[in-house]
């Protein structure tokens, strides 16, 4: 599998970050790994990534539930950001969510890849990376 050149994780629990990073360090997956903690600050570093010739994420993994702007309502805006900002983009939305509403919704959305309960577990992450086209759906 071809190691990505950037993740981004868009979530406000510390804990869950601190894991998901050592869970891709130890497999790999990423040369580099950065945080935001909710969707407003995960919109301000693609904006300014983009801006000034920064690197973009090749994947954003994405919490629903989070303060001033939730995961569904960075979708929105994400939805809105030019092509060359979100082409090839894989986005991975996470949640400790049972709701099936909230699946669906996640599902529904063209720019979401996956959805998977958290925390993320080595082999349900490569599983979906090898997936074809990723958008495996593992739960």
């Amino acid at each position: 599998m071809k190691r990505l050149r950037k993740i981004l994780l868009v979530d406000d629990d510390r804990i869950t970050n601190l894991m998901h990073t050592r869970l891709i360090d130890r497999t790999g997956l990423a040369e580099e790994v950065e945080i935001e903690t909710d969707g407003q600050a995960a919109l301000e570093h693609l904006e300014h990534a983009q801006a000034n010739g920064g690197v973009l994420p090749d994947l954003i993994l994405l919490d629903i539930n989070m303060p001033r702007m939730d995961g569904f309502e960075f979708l929105e805006a994400y939805a809105a950001l030019p092509a060359q900002m979100t082409e090839g983009r894989k986005i991975l939305m996470l949640s400790t969510s049972t709701l099936d509403d909230d699946r669906r919704r996640a599902e529904a959305d063209p720019n979401v890849t996956g959805f998977m309960a958290k925390p993320l577990s080595t082999e349900r992450l490569l599983s979906f990376l090898r997936a074809p086209g990723s958008a495996g759906q593992a739960g």
